[in-house]
C-alpha cells in the first residue's frame, strides 16, 4: 500500500519577468547591507568579515552603475533612432 504525499514546493520566478530597475534596487539593497557589515567588521578588527562583505558591496554597486550606464545608452540609442525617422 502506497502513501500519498502532497508536496508544495516554492515556485521560482523566471528572470525574464524582472525589470532592470528591480534588479538595480535589489543590488542597491544588497550592496548597502554589505557595506554596513563590512564597516562593522572593519571597526571590530575582523578582516575575515570585512573584506568579503566589502568585496560583495563593490560588486553590487558596480553592477548598479553598469545597469544605469546601459539604461542611459539605450535611451540615447532609441532617441537617435526616433530622430532619424
Amino acid at each position: 500500500m502506497g502513501f500519498k504525499v502532497n508536496h508544495y514546493a516554492a515556485k521560482t520566478i523566471s528572470k525574464t519577468f524582472t525589470m532592470d530597475w528591480e534588479t538595480a534596487i535589489i543590488e542597491l539593497i544588497i550592496g548597502a547591507v554589505s557595506v554596513v557589515i563590512g564597516i562593522a567588521g572593519y571597526k571590530a578588527n575582523m578582516l575575515l568579515i570585512a573584506l568579503p562583505a566589502l568585496l560583495i558591496a563593490c560588486i553590487c554597486l558596480i553592477g548598479v552603475l553598469y545597469n544605469l550606464y546601459y539604461w542611459v545608452q539605450s535611451i540615447k540609442e532609441t532617441r537617435k533612432l526616433n530622430h532619424k525617422k
